[in-house]
Formats: structure tokens, sequence, C-alpha cells
């Protein structure tokens, strides 16, 4: 009997942006959908204001126009600055799209290195970009994809098209031939687990990504945004090892991160 594959939780480019908003946690602490929603009220308010005298003049109305302009200029820049928190998260693997190119194409994963040359257009599910264009954009969160499901060969060579082939294993010496019919015995799975005398998957595989990442210049400013990376590069470069969530991962790496971003990055 045939394993059933297990279904996959399709969004929208929107449901990615709600979901941004009401976990992006701003610099006063509040997240960004309780900052929105205090410009909204704040704008909201300026308007019944204005409505409610009978007798405003020209010049009341000039300045509820420019009032209301401050409050979309707030607007468009907080979603402008969204929008590009969302392509780079993209690039980094921490949700992939999925777009035609043409009506009689299949369906492709937008690889992560083109999101740097790409923009969004949320309402109309296309994005654009260096004179590509993917349509009826369906997305997935890299958190809720099964490691065992088959849509993830797709993303892997989207994210690594020229990965090198795996090396031959070395040739088993003479004294150490197996019998005939017997099997080469494996050698068993470490999980970095942390527990019963092993190593944490912490101490062991991420900390080493993070300082590699910091020397070579392209770690996060956000200790937030970069355990959101390194949860996903553990996930999808060692998915045997025991997965850690980004929240669990900040204390963990929230003193290392301070010391490297202190330190200038040499080049």
């Amino acid at each position: 009997m045939a394993s059933r594959v297990p279904p996959l939780q399709w969004r929208t480019l929107q449901d990615i942006v709600n979901h941004m908003i009401a976990t992006t946690v701003m610099s006063d602490g509040r997240t960004m959908a309780e900052v929105l929603e205090h410009w909204q009220n704040s704008r909201d308010k300026e308007t019944a204001l204005y409505h409610r005298n009978a007798n405003n003049t020209a010049e009341d109305h000039k300045l509820y126009q420019t009032v209301m302009e401050g409050h979309d200029q707030l607007l468009s820049t907080a979603m402008n600055k969204l929008h590009r928190a969302m392509i780079k998260d993209a690039e980094a693997g921490l949700w992939f799209a999925f777009g035609l190119r043409h009506p009689d194409t299949p369906q492709e994963v937008i690889p992560p290195r083109y999101w740097p040359f790409l923009t969004l257009d949320i309402e109309g599910e296309i994005v654009t970009g260096e004179g590509m264009t993917f349509r009826a954009i369906r997305c997935l969160r890299a958190e809720d994809i099964p490691l065992d499901h088959p849509i993830m060969e797709q993303i892997r060579a989207a994210r690594h098209p020229k990965a090198a082939p795996c090396p031959a294993a070395p040739e088993v010496a003479n004294d150490a031939q197996p019998v005939e019919g017997e099997s080469i015995p494996q050698p068993p799975v470490v999980l970095y687990s942390g527990t019963q005398g092993r190593p944490s998957s912490v101490e062991t595989l991420i900390m080493p990504e993070l300082r590699r990442r910091a020397g070579a210049g392209c770690m996060e400013p956000s200790l937030a945004r970069e355990c959101r990376y390194l949860s996903e590069w553990l996930r999808s470069n060692h998915p045997t090892a025991h997965q850690i969530k980004p929240v669990s991962l900040e204390n963990s790496l929230r003193q290392l991160h301070r010391e490297l971003k202190s330190t200038p990055t040499k080049h």
C-alpha cells in the first residue's frame, strides 16, 4: 500500500504579509500589527473630527489633507519595509513562492537567489523583475513543509542548482571485506539532541554556521531574524539533527550574536 503524501498548507502572498505583520516586533516592543492599528485609529479620529465640523474653512481642509498625507506616507513606508523584509526572508529560504512563467508551463519554485532582483505585487499575486514574471503565485512557509514531502526535492534543486555530486564511498580495506551475504554496518544517526551525553545541534552545527556567516558579513543584525534563518538552515541542511525553533535559539545565541555583531568583519 502506497504511503500517503502529507498535505501542504498553501498560502497567498497576502497570507505571508499578514503573518509578518502579526509576528514582526518593532523597536518599542509592539508588534507591527499593533502599530498599524494605532495609526489607523489615529487616522480615523482625524477624519471623524474633520467631518464633524460643518464649518470647515479652506485652511481647515488643507490642514486635514496634510495630516492624511502624513498618515498615508507612514503606512506606505511601513509596507515598503515589510515587502523588503519578505523578500529577504524568501532569499533566506524562510518561505517559498511557486508561480507560472507562461500559461502552458508547469508551476515552478522561484529560486531564493532570484529574490534580490524581484518585486512583489501582493494584490495581483505576481512577482516580477529582470525580465521575469511569475503569475498565480502560491506560497509555502518553510516550517509548514514536511521534510519527507516530495516537493522538497524541487525546493532543494532550486536552492542548490549546481551542487557538487556526493563523493564516492571509500573503498573497503582488504582486511575489512564484508562476508558474502552480509551488509556493511552503517553508522548510527546522530541527532545532536544534547541529551544523554550527545552534543547539541546548537554547539555542533548552529554556532559554527553563525560564526561563518558573521565572518562572511551576512549575519543578520537582528537576533530574531538570524535565528529564523538558522532554524531553517538546520532543517534544510541537517534534517536528521535535533531541530530547534527560532524562539528557542534566541536564548542560546544571544551572547554570541552580540559578540559577533560588535566584532568588525574582516574582508
